[in-house]
């Protein structure tokens, strides 16, 4: 290289150590974590994809519409929910917030009520948002101190999918095993 070229190289300034690093967008974390733990990820563009989608999870799992629970209202009326079932096959549910650096989904009492998680059927089904998405615990935290002021929910937990193939390890060591279905509407559409 000639003098000139060497003057006028442009050299990529060093990072520094104390900016942090440009992270992958929330929602691509979250759905590769998310499905790479056994997760089934079901994105919907409008509400009618989001029925049948809806509708092909009770078909693929031979779920009537007796058979299933929620106990939230909202999802009660959204999907027609009989909610008089006495021995559920799946659970039907909004969610707080969707951890991406985990790829779980965080629910409150608002959603399980006092229950835990090995006493849920088998199968959730959880519907959700675009902007549900929080980067880790800590800002999902902020969020639902934010969206509840004062009352805040009792019960708040991490619903993690875990791949029933795969070799349990320390981390999932005593988690319970759940069918998870994510129906993510996006509500910029």
């Amino acid at each position: 290289m000639n003098f000139l070229g060497n003057f006028f190289r442009k050299n990529k300034p060093k990072k520094s150590k104390y900016l942090s690093e440009e992270r992958e967008p929330l929602e691509i974390l979250f759905v590769k974590k998310f499905t790479s733990n056994g997760g089934k990820f079901l994105y919907c563009e409008n509400e009618k994809e989001l029925k049948n989608n809806f509708q092909n999870i009770l078909i693929e799992n031979e779920i009537s519409f007796s058979e299933l629970l929620s106990n939230e209202n909202s999802i009660i009326e959204y999907f027609n929910i009989d909610n008089n079932s006495i021995n559920p096959k799946a659970l039907v549910m909004n969610c707080e917030f969707l951890i991406s650096n985990q790829g779980s989904i965080m629910v409150s009492n608002h959603q399980i009520l006092d229950k835990r998680l090995n006493q849920l059927p088998d199968i959730l089904i959880i519907k959700a948002k675009t902007s549900e998405f929080k980067y880790d615990v800590s800002e999902a935290m902020s969020g639902i101190k934010n969206k509840y002021d004062e009352s805040i929910p009792s019960n708040i937990t991490n619903i993690h999918p875990t791949n029933r193939e795969k070799k349990s390890n320390f981390i999932s060591y005593k988690r319970t095993s759940k069918e998870l279905y994510l129906l993510l509407r996006d509500v910029n559409k």
